[in-house]
């Protein structure tokens, strides 16, 4: 039996758990799988430690995505891109190799939705999760991105990560939303990566909108975004089942066919009691 688990702090109200014990019983993959909080201080002793031949990886989360990247032995050229990985599969050879799952997910959860091209969505944040909805942008076809932020002076990465993907990105400060009229009107697509409760002091400033929502966050739910949005709302648990779907295909090392994929992804969604679709 491997070890896998999810790694971040708080962790106390992950679903990771509940979807890839879905996802392994399912397979029949000898793999269990736990919630670990994790300080950033704690990263290269648990690094260490998952070289010691009983672990087949671990899902990363908030604060610890960007920590693990330099204590990996190699990471996928999305990793280079972001800065952030949220996946550490370990090796037959106990070498650590890190991933990004986050926009498998991101436009999993909107395919579901069935969004499948998008030419100027608005990402409100700019950090690690939002730098994952550019390039989820990206690869929905956008020309652009708006990035609603609260401070402009913090948003170079995202910035940079935009014009490296041939998107042109413009920044608004929400509090320059303020005096607007309708900010969001007309828009087709909204990613808030905002973490819980951040996004409830906006909702005034953005306004009404009738487009999409894809909110990361799923604790509590609805956020006061989500709660006020005129649109169709797709709730975080939605982009974590498509993210932990890969993750349980690295793991688990098996080359999902589209069946099995497909089955996978409706054991997590059945784990969590949520419709998949719409």
């Amino acid at each position: 039996m491997l070890q896998a688990a999810v790694l971040g702090k708080p962790i106390g109200h992950s679903k990771s758990p509940v979807l890839h014990r879905a996802a392994y019983q399912l397979l029949d993959a000898p793999i269990s799988y736990q919630a670990i909080e994790l300080d950033p201080s704690q990263a290269p002793e648990h690094a260490q430690r998952l070289r010691d031949g009983s672990w087949a990886g671990c899902s990363v989360t908030m604060p610890l995505k960007d920590v693990f990247v330099p204590l990996m032995d190699q990471v996928s050229e999305r990793v280079q891109r972001l800065g952030a990985l949220n996946t550490i599969v370990v090796r037959q050879d106990g070498s650590l190799f890190g991933e990004n799952t986050d926009v498998a997910g991101l436009v999993g959860a909107l395919h579901d939705f069935s969004v499948r091209q998008v030419l100027e969505p608005t990402v409100l944040g700019s950090g690690n999760t939002a730098l994952a909805a550019i390039e989820a942008c990206a690869a929905l076809g956008a020309r652009g991105v708006k990035l609603i932020v609260r401070d402009a002076s913090r948003s170079a990465r995202a910035v940079q990560l935009a014009a490296a993907l041939g998107l042109e990105a413009s920044v608004v400060q929400i509090d320059q939303l303020l005096a607007e009229r309708d900010p969001l009107a007309g828009q087709q697509l909204v990613f808030s990566t905002l973490p819980p409760r951040a996004a409830d002091s906006w909702v005034q400033a953005l306004g009404p909108c009738e487009g999409v929502l894809l909110d990361v966050a799923y604790d509590p739910w609805p956020s006061a975004l989500a709660a006020a949005w005129q649109g169709p709302v797709v709730s975080g648990l939605h982009m974590l089942v498509h993210q932990a779907v890969e993750q349980a295909r690295l793991f688990t090392g098996i080359d999902f066919d589209a069946d099995t994929r497909e089955n996978v992804t409706n054991a997590m969604y059945n784990s969590l009691g949520l419709h998949r679709h719409g």
